[in-house]
């Protein structure tokens, strides 16, 4: 076995970034692009709706007011709103997902003054910054989702984005109409960068959640959300087959459900105790993209923690070990552990017993395993001989549960591009078929050594050499291989945490479930 053209070991006087393994067997991102597909528009970092009103109003009344098309002017515009909006949702309170938050306790500690001065606190280089990124939160989070809903548009004349006319407009419009009579003030203190103690908590109303349930502003919301603002493409229908899905699922829980509720219902298709769902036959081709989302990302979860087991190993020689050695001594733990030796590994996946119901909190179901492989699920992170068998096991329940349906997913991975450039579900299912007639501690070592440990150096060296980033956890040296730092496993974030406060947010979810305004919105064509 020859692995050193593929663990580039740098000397000690090179210097290189040297990042922690994020994504270290590169199956994370396929992941990624396909949540990426089913909620368009809503972000993991876009916390809050009314942040897409509130930019949509301020870049109208920057056009007309300003009109200057230096960015530097366009940013401290931006920034000193942020500003502005984190002492107001404080002093409001009870308001979560608002960037600067923390800024605005400490700088409201002792009391409200007279006049609060934050121009200063709001320049991007400033020593009290209330958030350090340059842009704020427009610039991570919330910019490109304004424009893929289609809220913002592009000018040929200038790199400002402004607001559209099918959809920007009406909502910059709806918003000011929300500020009425404060609308003078709140530009005034943009503007100055200070603001009142009496204005502060008058303009407590235009905090995150002080959307009114009969305003024409929340139903701006509701028509983006929900594809009928406009703009009715691919990306606005998928986001509404997701949103009625939520909407459905806190129907059938009778509460507001947590994004883990919503992947393993959708994956599983009943709740922990075995209740049904019933998408309809208009939802179910994006139940079945939620499925292919969710058992890819368990499968990368699995592979992960084989590799995590890989280096709590390595980490038993510090002088370091052949690699081939190291292989052989995982393969043989966890077949001493699944107590498969004589067996095929076809043989071993058919005599694993998971629990019908994917979602049940016992038996071998993929909840229970996935929740036990996690180091958030145990007590310690160190990654034991059980915990990899659980793993090997997940990765059998995966392949079987799948094997038939995975033609979907080659359809959703040709959507996304190049097939070939993605590790996923697809590829590890076809993998694990051709190691169906070996031994099991063969497939396994097979396993190890081309789908975790070569294809994590593969990984490594190409961020190395594309992005100068040094993300190997393991170092070769005279053949032999050492330990130098330890990651995962981890979920992606299919960013279902914002998607449900956003539902909140405009009242189509509250804490008993679905709204009166949220049955309707499912029952509308």
């Amino acid at each position: 076995m020859v692995i050193a053209a593929a663990s580039a070991h740098l000397p000690e006087w090179t210097e290189y970034r040297s990042k922690s393994g994020l994504d270290p067997l590169g199956m994370q991102n396929t992941s990624v692009n396909l949540y990426q597909s089913l909620i368009p528009g809503i972000g993991n970092v876009t916390l809050r709706m009314r942040y897409y009103g509130l930019y949509a109003w301020l870049s109208a009344t920057y056009a007309k007011r300003v009109g200057d098309t230096n960015p530097v002017t366009w940013q401290r515009y931006i920034r000193r709103t942020e500003a502005l909006y984190a002492l107001i949702a404080y002093v409001r309170g009870n308001e979560g997902g608002i960037t600067g938050i923390q800024w605005a306790r400490e700088r409201l500690l002792n009391g409200i003054p007279k006049v609060v001065d934050f121009a200063a606190d709001a320049e991007p280089k400033s020593d009290t910054f209330y958030f350090k990124l340059p842009w704020g939160a427009y610039g991570l989070a919330y910019a490109s989702q304004l424009s893929e809903v289609g809220i913002f548009t592009d000018v040929v004349t200038h790199d400002i984005a402004v607001p559209s006319e099918t959809v920007g407009d009406t909502l910059a419009k709806a918003f000011a109409d929300e500020l009425d009579d404060l609308a003078q003030p709140f530009i005034n203190a943009i503007e100055r960068g200070r603001v009142s103690q009496a204005d502060l908590e008058r303009f407590g109303r235009l905090s995150p959640s002080g959307i009114r349930k009969q305003a024409a502003e929340r139903t701006c919301y509701e028509n983006i959300l929900f594809a009928r603002a406009g703009i009715s493409d691919v990306n606005a229908l998928s986001r509404k087959a997701s949103l009625s899905l939520v909407l459905k699922i806190a129907s059938m829980l009778g509460r507001s459900p947590t994004p883990d509720d919503v992947r393993w219902i959708l994956y599983a298709g009943k709740d922990g105790k075995g209740q049904i769902f019933d998408p309809g036959p208009a939802l179910a081709a994006q139940v079945d993209r939620w499925q292919g989302y969710q058992a890819n990302d368990l499968c990368h979860v699995a592979l992960e923690t084989l590799l995590r087991y890989m280096l709590d190993t390595l980490a038993e020689y510090p002088r370091g070990i052949a690699p081939a050695a190291l292989i052989g001594l995982c393969a043989q733990r966890i077949t001493d552990e699944a107590k498969a030796g004589g067996k095929s590994w076809s043989a071993f996946a058919a005599s694993v017993k998971a629990n019908p119901n994917s979602f049940a909190p016992d038996g071998d179901s993929e909840w229970t395993l996935v929740r036990d492989v996690l180091p958030s699920g145990r007590e310690t992170n160190f990654c034991s001989t059980e915990i990899a068998s659980k793993a090997v096991t997940l990765l059998a329940i995966l392949n079987k549960r799948f094997l038939a349906g995975l033609e979907s997913l080659k359809r959703e991975l040709h959507q996304l591009g190049n097939m070939n450039a993605f590790h996923s579900l697809l590829t590890e299912s076809q993998f694990l078929q051709q190691c169906a007639d070996l031994p099991f501690h063969q497939a396994v070592a097979r396993l190890l050594e081309e789908r975790v440990l070569r294809r994590h150096l593969w990984v490594a060296l190409k961020k190395l050499r594309h992005q100068g980033d040094y993300t190997f956890l393991i170092e070769t040296d005279d053949g032999l291989i050492r330990l130098r730092k330890k990651d995962g496993p981890t979920l992606t974030n299919p960013r279902l945490g914002p998607t449900i406060q956003f539902l909140r947010d405009i009242h189509l979810i509250d804490d008993t479930g679905l709204t009166p305004r949220g049955q309707k919105v499912l029952e509308a064509p």
